[in-house]
């Protein structure tokens, strides 16, 4: 097993998503690539210096990379030569000494309401009881797609008026979402027509449905609803419209599973849509 396949096994024994594996990965073979290219030699990370993680970011800044890209490498690096250093593949983490590129600061993409609601009309006319149980978890209990693919029929529990949905998240970290009766009945429906086994979403081969699965449907109905769905929007907008309920952000991060309130607070920044409807308030037009 090569440098790459250890930590790579390293990653998926963190539960990271899938996404944030794929791009870390692919940010390291990039760097390797072009370190390969500027040594003349092959990559070796007890060779890489500060230096070389320096030239390589002012590179990526040069190609006219947005911060976030450039800032997401460096991330990417890090974590690579982290786990390098402990394993003594390098004398120290050449990555320390070298600074992120500062961000403005964005509110995530949510959807605005008038897209809500054609999706949530699209969903109700074009798709299936298990569409909208899809559903009900993504928006209504702000599940992430990889928690949803891979829940067990048995972690939904439904009473006549409560109900939860044990969830293990990031990390393995476990937490329990409460149900509305909204998504209750949802998910409900989809328990009657449900064809059994363990996966309450169930897929080929005895397994779960796949995280793409479920982002393709998504993708389907949304374009029926002239909407640019996702999973992740779905998300976002659980998480937004509980604090424009005036849900606090401790109660709100519990829910979304995140470590941190700073995570939460992203929820707090205007979007660009709040940013045009408060400049206009000046115009003489």
């Amino acid at each position: 097993m090569n440098t790459f396949e250890r930590y790579e096994a390293r990653l998926r024994s963190r539960d990271l998503a899938d996404a944030t594996l794929r791009n870390y990965l692919g940010c390291l073979r990039v760097f390797a690539t072009w370190w390969e290219k500027t040594a003349g030699e092959v990559f070796d990370p007890g060779a890489v210096t500060v230096l070389d993680v320096a030239g390589f970011k002012n590179r990526l800044l040069g190609e006219n990379r947005k911060p976030a890209t450039v800032n997401l490498y460096l991330d990417a690096l890090s974590s690579f030569f982290s786990w390098a250093a402990s394993e003594g593949l390098c004398p120290s983490d050449p990555t320390e000494g070298v600074k992120r590129v500062p961000e403005q600061r964005r509110a995530p993409r949510w959807l605005l309401r008038k897209e809500l609601g054609a999706l949530i009309r699209t969903f109700q006319k074009y798709g299936a009881v298990k569409d909208r149980a899809l559903l009900a978890l993504l928006l209504h209990a702000g599940l992430r797609v990889s928690e949803v693919a891979s829940l067990r029929a048995e972690s939904v529990v439904i009473r006549e008026r409560s109900g939860f949905v044990k969830v293990w998240g990031k990390g393995s970290k476990y937490r329990e979402v409460p149900l509305n009766a909204t998504a209750r009945r949802m998910i409900a429906e989809w328990l009657e027509q449900h064809p059994g086994g363990e996966w309450l979403f169930p897929g080929k081969g005895g397994g779960h449905i796949t995280s793409r699965a479920v982002q393709k449907r998504l993708k389907e109905l949304g374009r029926l609803a002239g909407v640019e769905a996702c999973a992740h929007k779905l998300r976002h907008c659980f998480c937004y419209l509980l604090l424009q309920s005036g849900v606090s952000l401790d109660k709100v991060a519990i829910l979304a599973g995140h470590n941190s309130l700073n995570t939460t607070k992203i929820y707090t920044t205007p979007s660009l849509s709040d940013l045009e409807q408060a400049v206009e308030k000046l115009s003489w037009d």
